[in-house]
């Protein structure tokens, strides 16, 4: 089982969950699990060196990239530039919950700033 090294708490309010590869001791791939609380948001935040793309699998809220902001609902993707800002609000009474799948983009270093205080 592979179990989260970071804070269970990212962006001021998504809760990472646990995920477990059943059958691959080394993941081929970044994927993290998130629960967001209905009234709960994730934090305007911008990264350089991935992308991300969003997998809603429970719940509904209003995502923002860059200055759009785009309903989502349970089976919608998303897809996370870098260097784009982004974050999400649960604007549903049940918790959202998503994957965030990501993919490394080119020789720049991996960095993540908040935006929002």
């Amino acid at each position: 089982m592979t179990k989260p090294s970071q804070s269970p708490i990212m962006h001021g309010g998504a809760e990472r969950l646990p995920i477990r590869w059943v059958n691959a001791p080394i993941p081929p791939t970044v994927i993290s699990r998130y629960r967001v609380a209905p009234g709960k948001s994730v934090s305007l935040h911008v990264h350089t060196g991935k992308a991300e793309n969003w997998v809603i699998i429970a719940g509904s809220g209003v995502v923002r990239i860059g200055e759009e902001s785009i309903p989502v609902v349970e089976g919608d993707i998303v897809l996370t530039p870098p260097t784009v800002p982004h974050g999400l609000t649960n604007t549903g009474d049940i918790p959202l919950i998503f994957l965030n799948i990501v993919h490394p983009t080119g020789d720049e270093p991996i960095t993540s700033v908040e935006l929002d205080s």
